[in-house]
């Protein structure tokens, strides 16, 4: 993947403004109308961009249930991969890489909702396996609003093979739905094996460089931005919009394109923009850092866990305590209800997390659910080998 790479623009505020009602299913009425599509597409394609995303942000099973359509999510998938396929033949002189889009599902995990990881997961799977059987040359996460939701798309997706790129949206205190920062997903999901990871739509361009520059030296993986096509003032013009996403290229993303707003004259003026601007790398990378959802932790040089934590329903007091008596909080892991209280204390420390459990199923469950990146105890009386197997599995450390 040679950068910079520019993305495509709006898919959707393009449809509406083609004339797509509002209280339709916008997959289906892609398929019944894929002229309006195919000529945004093909102006994006004219606009210079290297990527397009298929129209299947919300063609996944639960979305798509909501219009009575959840037992073709396999077929709608497909079908829109091949409008966006379609387009890139009939440009045989253009290298340009189709990305199958997924979204979010507006379903709520554990503990603040009723979703286990493995729900999620199935979801993404269905409609990450049409995308790459319908010939997708990577997959997209895009919008999303909490980490757990997040690390269960990039599972799936990563399940075909393919490169995944993960994108969520905060507000102008650069924070998500669930609370959550850059920072965290981007420790969190380039250790799960995300290609890139970064931010889009959003409360528009100005709020985004902050984010991504906190991020930049953390980041093994190139940094992404997808703005909406406003700032404080308003809409952006496609010259106004360049300008602001070349502040954003300064802060370190290497991919970015334009969310909602942008049409194919903002891709055409990034396009220039893009040709002229030098990739900013930070001088070293420190990525020895773990995270819960909204707090990101260097580890130090020495680790004190202090006393093993029994991970019950105190927990919430005791890693108060430990954070006076330690610099990483060491958790025991024995009964199956240890996990509830992981899920729903754990996001509040403020040291990083690590476990400690004779059982490798309880150990990869822990790994699996939880929204952040752990330690793991190599004292755990469990083979050194299959501890090194389970955390490599979902990018946890090893001390």
């Amino acid at each position: 993947m040679k950068l910079p790479l520019l993305l495509d623009g709006a898919t959707g505020t393009r449809l509406m403004a083609a004339g797509m009602p509002p209280d339709v299913c916008p997959e289906q009425w892609i398929l019944d109308n894929p002229d309006s599509l195919i000529s945004i597409q093909q102006g994006y394609v004219d606009a210079g961009c290297d990527v397009l995303y298929v129209p299947s942000f919300g063609a996944n099973r639960v979305c798509l249930n909501k219009y009575g359509l959840g037992d073709r999510v396999v077929e709608m998938n497909k079908r829109l991969a091949a409008l966006t396929k379609g387009v890139i033949a009939d440009n045989p002189g253009r290298k340009v890489l189709v990305a199958g889009d997924m979204s979010p599902t507006g379903l709520l995990p554990l503990p603040w909702g009723d979703t286990p990881f493995e729900d999620y997961e199935k979801i993404y799977c269905e409609q990450a396996t049409a995308l790459y059987e319908a010939g997708v040359d990577l997959i997209v996460c895009e919008t999303m609003t909490n980490l757990t939701e997040a690390r269960a798309a990039l599972s799936a997706a990563r399940k075909t093979g393919l490169p995944v790129f993960v994108t969520v949206t905060v507000d102008k205190n650069g924070r998500t739905l669930s609370g959550g920062r850059l920072l965290p997903f981007v420790i969190t999901l380039q250790s799960m094996g995300a290609a890139a990871v970064g931010l889009n739509c959003s409360n528009g361009v100005s709020f985004m460089a902050g984010q991504l520059s906190e991020a930049l030296p953390h980041a093994k993986v190139p940094l992404v931005a997808k703005p909406n096509a406003m700032d404080e003032q308003g809409e952006l013009d496609p010259i106004r919009f360049s300008l602001e996403v070349q502040k954003l290229l300064d802060a370190g993303a290497t991919i970015v394109g334009g969310c909602c707003g942008t049409s194919d004259k903002h891709i055409a003026a990034l396009r220039r923009i893009l040709d002229s601007h030098p990739i900013i790398a930070p001088a070293q990378i420190n990525a020895n850092a773990c995270a819960v959802e909204s707090e990101a932790f260097l580890l130090a040089d020495h680790i004190d866990t202090g006393e093993l934590i029994p991970c019950d329903s105190d927990l919430a007091d005791r890693l108060i305590q430990a954070e006076l008596n330690s610099n990483v909080a060491l958790l025991s892991l024995t009964l199956p209800g240890d996990l509830d209280n992981l899920l729903e204390y754990g996001g509040m420390s403020r040291i990083p997390l690590a476990l400690n459990t004779d059982s490798p199923e309880l150990l990869e469950r822990a790994l699996r659910i939880f929204p952040g990146r752990l330690l793991v105890d190599s004292m755990c009386e469990i083979d050194k080998q299959l501890i090194e197997d389970i955390a490599a599995k979902y990018g946890a450390i090893v001390f």
